[in-house]
């Protein structure tokens, strides 16, 4: 018959005890100090994404609201300008019949060319102050995000460029001399991506690549102006006013 060591029994349990004492300090403690360091980890990065998203959604709304202001703005500007315009037709051509008439009654005895003259000279007259005016008022309304759009329709109209443009521009581009730079006029700076985008678009159109250099011009009011050697494209509010003096007083 087996006997019972009380000796061996009372060893056994103080090497158990060790046992438990050296796993308690040196392994459970540890691991459940990493645990928690991770676990608090874990809850900064959640709570740090939750205050990243919340700050990108209140970027978001801030950004909707601030473009719904400004397409009322512009929408407002843009009724004022129609009705700022058409009072300024209707007074010039008011201005212009009464300026006519007397002078028809002043000057019936003249020769009808002196007439004919004098009645061009006040057309001119009422379409350079009349251009005047709208040039003030549109560059009131002259902006980066107005420049950008003109950019858009520039780049839409460099897609459907008729093959007779298409020739013209490829032959001015065929001439250019070798590194020579396309100088590209914008009314406000370009951002790196839509001076990638017109560069890409005037290469394709040109038929090479070409090398753009780009300046700020603020006399084109907004939108753009490109140089291909001896061919000009035009797409900035400067530009159509003009022609549309040339016009008047050609007309």
């Amino acid at each position: 018959m087996m006997q019972f060591d009380w000796t061996t029994f009372i060893l056994e349990i103080l090497n158990f005890l060790v046992l438990v004492w050296i796993l308690q300090r040196f392994l459970y403690r540890p691991v459940l100090a990493m645990l928690d360091a991770r676990q608090q980890g874990i809850k900064e990065e959640t709570e740090r994404a939750t205050q990243l998203r919340n700050a990108a959604e209140a970027l978001r709304q801030q950004y909707e609201q601030r473009l719904a202001d400004w397409n009322q703005q512009q929408e407002t500007s843009r009724r004022q300008l129609d009705e700022e315009l058409a009072q300024l037709r209707s007074t010039a051509t008011e201005n212009l019949k009464q300026t006519l008439a007397d002078e028809e009654a002043k000057l019936r005895v003249r020769n009808q060319t002196l007439i004919a003259a004098g009645e061009a000279a006040l057309i001119r007259e009422a379409a350079g102050a009349a251009y005047g005016q709208a040039a003030a008022m549109l560059q009131r309304l002259a902006s980066p995000p107005l420049t950008q759009r003109i950019v858009e329709v520039f780049l839409q109209d460099l897609l459907n460029m008729p093959d007779s443009e298409q020739t013209a521009l490829r032959k001015a581009a065929s001439m250019l001399i070798a590194a020579s730079a396309v100088e590209v006029l914008s009314a406000h700076p370009l951002s790196e991506a839509d001076q990638s985008r017109v560069q890409e678009a005037l290469s394709t159109v040109a038929g090479q690549a070409l090398q753009l250099r780009f300046k700020e011009d603020p006399a084109l009011i907004a939108g753009l102006r490109a140089v291909v050697g001896e061919c000009q494209l035009h797409a900035n509010l400067a530009d159509e006013l003009a022609f549309f003096r040339r016009q008047a007083n050609h007309g």
